[in-house]
C-alpha cells in the first residue's frame, strides 16, 4: 500500500516563516530555530538570527524531560525498570526523607513530593553527579509520594537519571547518545560533551524579568537563570531534566518518532502501546503545587493545559523555561519544535507559542 504524506501548504509555509520573522523583529529573542515534521517527514526548518549557523545548537531546558522519560520507558520495556516499584529498591539512599514509596511513575507524573532543592543548594556543584544525586536522595518529601502533584523542575532528572545509571550502568548522557540520539540521527546531546563545543551553543538572554512567581520582576530571576545556564559548568553538566542541547530539527524528529508510534526511518524506540500510554493524561490537578496552575501530565509529557498547543485534544509535548517548546499533534501528523534564546514573561511566552502553533495549523492541508 502506498503511504500518503500530507503536506504543509506553500502559503502556510510562508505564513510560518512570517511569524518567525515577526517574533525576531519584535525583539522577543535574538535567535530562533523552528522545525516541523508531518507524517514523519521534515517539511519546514528555519534558523534565524544568531541561530542561523549550520553548527548552532540551542538549549532545550525542560523540553529535555520527555527525552529522559523515553529513556526510562525503554528500560521499562526491557524489564529493567518497574515503573511502580519504589526507586529505593534500586537506589536505597533515595528512601531518605519519607520518599521510600516513591516510584518512577510518581516522578514521571510529578507526584514524587521532592520538587525543588533548598535555596542554599550549591549550584557550582551541578556538574558533580555524585553530589547532585546525593542531594536529591537526601531531600525530604514535601508530601507523601503520590498524594499530590507539583512540577519537579530539576530533581525529576536526577532521580530518573540515577535510576537509569543504576539499572543500566551507563550515565544518562551515554545512554541517550547510544540508545536514542545516535540511532535516530539527532544533532543533540545531554549537555556539552567537549569544551570546544561550547562556542556552538547560542547564549540565552533575559528579555523580561517578570515571572509567575515574581510578576514585577523585582528579583531579577530571569537574568539569574540565564546567567546560570550560560555558564560552562552548567552547559557541560548532565541535567536530564533541563540541559538537552541540540537543534530544533533534532527535537522535532524526536516527536516525529513518537507521533509515528515510536518508530521512524527503521528505528524503533518504543512500542506503540507504550507511546499511547505515556502520552495520555495520567494525572490531572486543578492546582499544581509548584506552578500554581492546572496541569495534566502523562509519563514525562504535558498532555493538556490552558495554553496553546496543549489545549488541543491529543497534543502532547513539553515547554522549556520561557523560551522553548516541542510537541506532537497526532491528529494532524505534526511534530514541532520552536526554540528561542529569549526568556520572556509568561504572557509573551504564551503569545509567541500560540502564534507559531496557529501558523503551523494553518499550513495543514487536512
Amino acid at each position: 500500500m502506498v503511504r500518503t504524506i500530507r503536506r504543509l501548504s506553500a502559503e502556510g509555509l510562508r505564513g510560518i516563516a512570517a511569524v518567525a520573522r515577526a517574533h525576531l523583529d519584535r525583539g522577543w529573542h535574538a535567535a530562533a530555530q523552528l522545525a516541523v515534521y508531518r507524517d514523519g517527514v521534515l517539511q519546514c526548518e528555519l534558523r534565524l538570527g544568531a541561530a542561523d549557523a549550520p553548527d548552532a545548537r540551542m538549549l532545550w531546558f525542560s523540553a529535555t524531560k520527555p527525552v529522559t522519560a523515553v529513556a526510562t520507558l525503554m528500560l521499562a520495556e526491557r524489564g529493567r525498570i518497574d515503573l511502580d516499584r519504589p526507586i529505593a529498591e534500586y537506589w536505597p539512599a533515595f528512601a531518605q526523607g519519607g520518599k521510600a514509596a516513591c516510584s518512577a511513575r510518581h516522578v514521571l507524573t510529578h507526584r514524587g513530593g521532592f520538587p525543588v532543592f533548598p535555596r542554599d543548594f550549591d549550584w557550582a556543584r551541578i556538574g558533580d553527579w555524585d553530589a547532585v544525586t546525593a542531594a536529591t536522595a537526601a531531600l525530604p518529601a514535601a508530601w507523601p509520594p503520590g498524594a499530590d502533584t507539583g512540577y519537579h523542575p530539576v530533581t525529576y532528572g536526577f532521580a530518573l537519571g540515577e535510576l537509569i545509571r543504576r539499572v543500566d550502568g551507563r550515565m544518562p548522557r551515554a545512554f541517550l547518545r547510544d540508545e536514542l540520539f545516535g540511532p535516530l540521527g539527532l544533532d543533540a546531546t545531554l549537555g556539552v560533551e567537549e569544551p570546544a563545543q561550547l562556542a556552538h551553543v547560542v547564549p540565552l538572554e533575559a528579555r523580561s524579568e517578570a515571572t509567575w512567581e515574581d510578576p514585577l520582576g523585582t528579583e531579577a530571576r530571569t537574568s539569574e537563570l540565564a546567567a546560570r545556564f550560560n555558564r560552562p559548568g552548567t552547559l557541560m553538566a548532565q541535567l536530564p531534566a533541563a540541559n538537552g542541547i541540540g537543534t530544533a530539527e533534532a527535537l522535532a524528529r524526536f516527536y516525529a518518532c513518537l507521533e509515528q508510534g515510536g518508530a521512524l526511518a527503521g528505528v524503533r524506540l518504543l512500542r506503540a502501546d507504550t507511546v499511547r500510554d505515556a502520552t495520555r493524561t495520567q494525572v490531572h490537578t486543578d492546582l499544581d503545587r509548584t506552578l500554581g496552575l492546572p496541569a495534566d501530565y502523562g509519563l514525562g509529557f504535558f498532555t493538556g493545559g490552558l495554553f496553546e498547543p496543549f489545549n488541543l485534544p491529543g497534543v502532547f509535548g513539553h515547554s522549556g523555561q520561557q523560551c522553548t517548546v516541542g510537541y506532537a499533534d497526532p491528529a494532524r501528523g505534526l511534530a514541532v519544535a520552536y526554540l528561542t534564546n529569549g526568556l520572556h514573561e509568561p504572557f509573551t511566552v504564551a503569545q509567541r507559542t500560540a502564534e507559531m502553533a496557529a501558523a503551523v495549523l494553518a499550513a495543514c492541508d487536512a
